[in-house]
């Protein structure tokens, strides 16, 4: 290697950009010879190795008014230090190059400049191939962006040059949020015109010298080359992502409906976050994840503590993988009661993990997990079979029948044939459909109303009580929701909590429950824990109750054990009013 001992440029950096480039490139000294070359370079121009190194890069030309060609090259370094543009020239083998061409120059720590690199991508070649021979699409099909294999080379690119220059390098990934919505409502045609469009507004944000992909369905990836170091880079790609929000926030107009673009944007920095590609990346859509838990349109820099949380959640989720296949997983029952009779009625089917090292996992930290991998689908199917299985045994103990109310996540319910799963879980289990009950949030069916509404009456349709769950959370309408095939409204506890002592609560809890029984709908409350908030659900004509006064969520033989025993309201009331037993609490 003729740089080899100079100390001018990083060999090993060279090396990695050498072997991992999807494009030509070819290292020059200052006297115009060539010192090293990949093997994309020598696939492009079908000379051979040993023909180009350690030859004048004039020689690999046919011969004519080179000058042409070279002199606004030399300017473009004499004045810039970089130089690209397309170029068209005669190879001495009569190959024609046509392509983009990117020429460097490599920045000494001291002392003049004594290389240049330059990066070569041919027009028209869509397949780039490795040395081992993987081909690699170049373009998307669709929004003609670089695709994923060519954005983490020129990233590779953009990392060795601001290695030598010492300056920051951006890396943005951004994902559009809730973009399966369009496809489902307006078609995948309007679908793919929608990200074409998306794709050349982020085109337009950036500068030539930057780089935009499509490295997702609904993801694309940016590349922010030359920025300042510290402060400076922060504030750039700040600027970028802002530059990119507002230019979203056009309309967008698509089969006569104009649709709101909101996107999550993870942004990470070399080298203060990551002195690879490939960490680069993984930083970014570290820095993405939480970026998509705000509000829409936020975008998060990546820290070392968010590496610390998604290892965390790295770690939780093989251990869920685990659990879902091991037997963890299993169903605590919580009681709800008929306030007119005082008799269970109901329960609520309420998911635990149990780890056999770290013990209870508590739903708050895990669900999540199992929404955003996918492992809710089998996990929320093994929920529905196991409540209706349990029904049908409380049925074959001749035991009171009773009516078990299952939750249905939104990503489960987008993204699970749930009508498919209930019809098999009943032909299984022989049950009457009025004793399952799956539990469903506002926002979990206000985004395609709809083909929720068409879902649910299916379901309904074969007999299975719907109920909507926590309600008062979300920010549905109610004149969308009188369409809904819902049985029963569930109160979220929040309502309850302070409902003794606050007018506010207990008037809104009113107006909820008036409404609700003007649907012909039953009312339970949740969350209720005293006896004063008992009395207070009562006189407002509460249906149902369930909360810790009458029970906390049992395991599955203590329920059994509370059918059996015929244990009722009156019991647990008279119990918590007696001052032998509530001493002390």
């Amino acid at each position: 290697m003729v740089v080899k001992n100079e100390g001018s440029f990083d060999e090993k950096l060279l090396n990695l950009l050498l072997e991992n480039s999807l494009e030509g490139v070819m290292l020059v000294d200052r006297h115009g010879i060539v010192c090293r070359v990949n093997q994309a370079f020598v696939t492009m121009t079908s000379l051979g190795q040993d023909s180009i190194e350690s030859k004048s890069v004039v020689r690999m030309l046919k011969t004519g008014n080179i000058n042409d060609f070279f002199d606004p090259i030399r300017e473009g370094l004499w004045q810039d230090g970089f130089w690209q543009g397309d170029i068209q020239q005669t190879l001495v083998n009569d190959r024609i190059i046509k392509g983009f061409l990117k020429v460097s120059a490599v920045l000494p720590k001291s002392g003049p400049v004594r290389y240049y690199l330059c990066q070569l991508a041919e027009h028209g070649h869509l397949e780039l191939v490795r040395a081992g021979g993987q081909a690699i699409t170049a373009r998307d099909n669709l929004t003609k962006l670089a695709t994923l294999p060519v954005f983490t080379d020129r990233l590779l690119q953009a990392v060795a040059n601001a290695h030598r220059q010492e300056q920051s390098v951006g890396v943005m990934i951004l994902d559009l949020d809730r973009f399966h919505q369009v496809n489902d409502s307006l078609g995948t045609k309007l679908g793919d015109e929608l990200l074409c469009l998306i794709a050349g507004r982020l085109t337009n944000c950036l500068r030539d010298s930057d780089s935009v992909a499509r490295i997702g369905a609904d993801e694309f990836g940016m590349l922010l080359s030359d920025i300042d170091e510290g402060p400076g880079a922060v504030r750039n790609s700040g600027f970028v992502a802002q530059k990119v929000y507002e230019a979203l926030a056009q309309p967008v107009e698509l089969g006569g409906k104009s649709i709101e673009v909101t996107a999550a944007v993870g942004i990470t920095l070399f080298p203060q976050d990551g002195r690879n590609p490939e960490e680069l990346l993984n930083n970014a859509k570290t820095a993405l994840s939480h970026a998509r838990q705000g509000s829409r349109n936020n975008y998060q820099f990546f820290s070392h503590k968010m590496a610390d949380v998604a290892r965390r959640r790295f770690a939780l989720e093989s251990s869920l993988r685990e659990a879902v296949e091991g037997g963890q997983l299993h169903l605590y029952y919580q009681p709800q009661i008929d306030l007119k009779t005082g008799k269970i009625i109901g329960a609520e089917a309420l998911l635990r993990w149990i780890h056999p090292e770290q013990g209870v996992i508590s739903p708050v930290e895990f669900i999540p997990v199992a929404e955003e991998t996918g492992l809710i689908l089998p996990i929320g199917d093994w929920v529905i079979r196991t409540a209706c299985r349990q029904v049908a045994i409380w049925r074959d103990m001749n035991l009171p029948p009773v009516r078990v109310g299952v939750n249905l996540s939104a990503v489960q319910f987008q993204r699970q044939d749930i009508e498919k799963v209930v019809k098999e879980s009943l032909a299984e289990t022989g049950i009457d459909p009025g004793y399952l009950d799956l539990e469903i949030t506002e926002s979990a069916i206000m985004d395609d109303v709809k083909k929720a509404v068409l879902i649910l009456n299916r379901i309904g349709d074969m007999g299975v009580k719907l109920s909507i769950d926590d309600f008062g959370t979300g920010y549905s309408s109610l004149s969308q929701l009188r369409h809904f095939p819902f049985k029963t409204l569930k109160i979220d506890r929040s309502f309850v909590n302070a409902i003794a002592n606050d007018e506010g609560d207990k008037a809104i809890v009113n107006a909820i429950i008036a409404m609700a029984h003007s649907l012909n709908q039953t009312v339970i409350v949740e969350g209720v824990e005293t006896v004063a908030q008992l009395e207070i659900m009562q006189n407002l004509n509460c249906n149902e109750m369930q909360g810790y006064l009458f029970s906390a969520p049992v395991k599955v033989d203590k329920f059994t054990e509370l059918l059996k025993n015929g244990v009722e309201l009156k019991h647990v009331v008279e119990k918590a009013s007696d001052p032998k037993t509530t001493k002390g609490r």
